[in-house]
């Protein structure tokens, strides 16, 4: 019973002291609670789908706030949980992405953001969707409007 106890006591004091040492906690999951995030979808100047890990696109968000370490540093990506980047902070990032050697091929990619949120006070969903195409040469880049769903 006595250890039953000092392992209830531990787990509440030793993430307070000394910060999350295994196997104590403070349970971090969702602690941020964050009330937006966006789906962004790259596609290739023939229309096709890329997959936005070449982008550095893709969610990487565990439910951890950013920076609660696991023991693996993921890659910067645009897709932060709880932001929906504005246009010249995507288009920043995809030119970025377009000047490496995996991706020098593309004249252009269209880069369409998905933003997901309440929806009305009483749902999630999309709550608008924009496409940007984003060209190498930054002259030749055209936005379009929000799509309100």
């Amino acid at each position: 019973m006595f250890a039953a106890g000092a392992l209830l006591v531990a787990n509440v004091v030793v993430p307070i002291a000394m910060g999350d040492v295994y196997p104590f906690t403070s349970a971090p999951m969702f602690r941020d609670a964050p009330q937006t995030y966006c789906n962004y979808r790259v596609f290739g100047p023939d229309g096709q789908p890329l997959p936005s890990e070449r982008f550095l696109c893709h969610r990487i968000y565990d439910g951890n706030p950013v920076g609660y370490g696991v023991g693996v540093k993921p890659p910067r990506v645009l897709e932060e949980f709880g932001v929906a980047h504005d246009e010249e902070t995507v288009r920043r990032h995809i030119c970025e992405q377009l000047a490496t050697a995996e991706n020098r091929g593309y004249a252009f990619v269209d880069v369409e953001q998905e933003v997901i949120g309440p929806v009305e006070g009483r749902r999630v969903g999309v709550v608008r969707v924009d496409r940007w195409r984003i060209a190498v040469d930054a002259e030749r880049s055209s936005g379009e409007e929000a799509q309100q769903p």
